[in-house]
C-alpha cells in the first residue's frame, strides 16, 4: 500500500468512490491491511481491527454507489476510540478493572453509521482516559508515528496515533481536560473541542459538562465533514442543539481582529512552538485580518488542579466506587496516585464554577469586549514529553529549563474545559526539533463553532501546510 493511498482524505475518497476510480473494499481492505501490520508493534495505537464487519459495510457502500444512494460519509472509514461505545465492541476504558461489551452505540457512532461510515478499528486510551499520555498496564505505551521516542498525547492517543499512521482517515476522541486537542496538537492533525451540547453525549452523562466527544482528521475538509455528521440530538441523550452546517469555504478575513496569547501562564513555550504560532498569526495578516498580543497569566497548576477536583466530585468518586472489589494493584501507577489524591474525599464543584466565571471574565474585558473575534493560544506548551513518562516519580518536566507539574503542566488546555460552552480547535502550525508537529488553538465565544472553523479555513489556505501530503511520519513499515 502507498503513502499516497494510505494517507487519502475523506473528502478525496468520496471523490473517487463517486468517479469509479477507486472502491470503498479496495481501500478498507487496503487500511485492514496496514492496520493488522502495525498492530501491537511500535506504535501500538489499535486494541482491536473489526475487520469482517467493516469488509461487509464497504460492500454494501460499493452497491450504493452503484444504485446512487450513496450517504454523506459513504465508505469511509472510521476508527473509534476505546472508551466510545460501539455494540458488540469489547469496552475496557484501558483497565484490567473493567471490562464490558456495551448493547447500544453510543449516539455519535449511530450518526457515523446513518452517514454511511464504517468503524473498523478500536484505539487505544489511558486507563479510565485520566492523562495527556497513552499508556495503561493493559494496552501498553502509545507512541508517536513522527518520533516514537514521545507522547501520543492523550487520552485520545490512540486515535490521533492510527490516523498519523495511515491506518484511518477520520478517528473519534473525547476531551475532558484536552484529550482530543492534545493528541491533534502532537501528530498534526485537527482535533475539535465542541461546545458542550453541541454533541449529544452518553446517557446519564448529561450533567457531565467538561466532557464532550470530538471528531480528529488529518485535513480541515475531513474535520468539517465529520463534524457535520456528529453534531445535533439524538433520542439517547436530552443534551444535543439543533445545530446549523459548518461551511467549507469562508469570506474574507477583512477587518476580523483576533487575539493572540504566546503562553495563558506557562512560564515557558518550546521555541518551535512560538516560532510557528508567530508564522500563522502572519499567515492570518495575509488573509486580511489583524493579530494582536494580549496578556493571559493564568496560574496552570491552579486551572488543573480545580478541574480535576470538579471532575472526580462530579463523576469519577462515584464511577471508581462503582468498580466493586477491584485490586487497585492491577492498575496503573498513575491510576492509584490519582485516587490517593482524589479519591474517597469531598471534591469541590463549586470552586470550578467560580473560576470558570473569573475566565470568562477576564476573556471579556481583554478579548471579546476589546472586539476581537476569536483567540490564539498554544494548544501545548512543549512537545518533548516522552512516551513511558511516569509522572508518578517525575513529577516535573522542562520547558527551556522551566519546570512545570508533568500531569498537565505542559499542556494548555484545560482551561476551556472549565470554560465548557467554549468551542476550541486545535490546528498544525509546523513542526519542531523533536520531529513532533506543533499546534494552535482557535478559542471562540460561546457556541460560536462557525468561528473557529472560519479562522482555521483560512490559516490553512495562507499557512500551505500540509504536513501529511508533503511529508510523512517515520514509521514501521508493513
Amino acid at each position: 500500500m502507498t503513502d499516497d493511498l494510505c494517507y487519502l482524505s475523506a473528502r478525496e475518497a468520496l471523490d473517487r468512490f463517486a468517479a469509479r476510480t477507486l472502491s470503498p473494499v479496495e481501500w478498507m481492505q487496503a487500511l485492514i491491511d496496514r492496520a493488522a501490520a502495525l498492530h501491537g508493534g511500535t506504535i501500538n495505537a489499535t486494541t482491536a481491527i473489526y475487520a469482517t464487519d467493516a469488509l461487509r459495510r464497504a460492500h454494501e457502500s460499493a452497491d450504493r454507489y452503484i444504485k446512487g444512494s450513496a450517504r454523506s460519509l459513504e465508505g469511509i472509514p472510521v476508527a473509534i476510540k476505546e472508551e466510545t461505545s460501539v455494540a458488540g465492541w469489547r469496552r475496557t476504558m484501558g483497565s484490567w478493572l473493567y471490562d464490558e461489551q456495551p448493547a447500544r452505540n453510543h449516539p455519535i457512532v449511530d450518526k457515523l453509521l446513518a452517514a454511511g461510515a464504517i468503524p473498523h478499528l478500536q484505539t487505544t486510551v489511558p486507563e479510565f482516559c485520566l492523562i495527556g499520555q497513552t499508556l495503561s498496564e493493559r494496552f501498553g505505551v502509545t507512541r508517536n508515528p513522527w518520533n516514537p521516542a514521545y507522547t501520543s498525547g492523550g487520552s485520545s492517543g490512540g486515535s490521533a496515533a492510527a490516523l498519523a499512521a495511515g491506518l484511518t482517515p477520520l478517528a473519534t476522541g473525547s476531551d475532558m481536560a484536552g484529550s482530543v486537542r492534545i493528541p491533534a496538537a502532537l501528530q498534526g492533525l485537527y482535533g475539535y473541542k465542541p461546545p458542550f451540547g453541541r454533541l449529544a453525549c452518553t446517557p446519564g452523562e448529561e450533567l457531565f459538562a467538561f466532557a464532550v466527544e470530538g471528531p480528529l482528521a488529518r485535513t480541515f475538509d475531513d474535520i468539517v465533514l465529520m463534524q457535520n455528521v456528529i453534531s445535533g440530538p439524538h433520542p439517547a441523550s436530552y443534551v444535543g442543539l439543533p445545530y446549523e452546517r459548518l461551511a467549507f469555504i469562508y469570506p474574507e478575513l477583512k477587518d476580523t481582529r483576533l487575539a493572540l496569547a504566546f503562553t495563558t501562564g506557562s512560564p515557558a513555550l518550546c521555541p518551535d512552538t512560538r516560532t510557528n504560532l508567530e508564522a500563522a498569526a502572519e499567515a492570518l495578516r495575509s488573509r486580511g485580518a489583524s493579530v494582536e498580543p494580549v496578556e493571559l497569566n493564568w496560574d496552570n497548576a491552579e486551572l488543573a488542579e480545580v478541574l480535576i477536583e470538579a471532575i472526580f466530585g462530579l463523576f469519577f468518586n462515584e464511577y471508581l466506587e462503582q468498580i466493586a472489589g477491584a485490586e487497585l494493584g492491577r492498575a496503573t501507577p498513575y491510576l492509584r496516585w490519582l485516587i490517593s489524591r482524589y479519591g474517597g474525599r469531598k471534591n469541590s464543584i463549586l470552586k470550578a464554577a467560580a473560576l470558570a466565571s473569573r475566565l470568562h471574565e477576564e476573556l471579556g474585558a481583554k478579548v471579546w469586549g476589546r472586539g476581537f473575534r476569536a483567540l490564539l493560544c498554544p494548544t501545548v506548551f512543549t512537545t518533548a514529553i516522552l512516551a513511558d513518562l511516569d509522572l508518578t516519580v517525575e513529577r516535573q518536566v522542562l520547558i527551556e529549563g522551566m519546570p512545570v507539574d508533568s500531569y498537565l503542566g505542559w499542556v494548555g488546555t484545560p482551561p476551556f474545559n472549565l470554560l465548557s460552552r467554549y468551542p476550541a480547535l486545535a490546528v498544525p502550525t509546523g513542526r519542531a526539533a523533536t520531529g513532533l508537529p506543533t499546534s494552535m488553538q482557535i478559542v471562540a465565544p460561546p457556541y460560536r463553532d462557525e468561528v473557529v472553523f472560519e479562522i482555521a479555513y483560512h490559516h490553512a489556505k495562507a499557512a500551505h501546510l500540509d504536513l501529511y501530503n508533503t511529508e510523512f511520519p517515520v514509521i514501521e513499515r508493513p
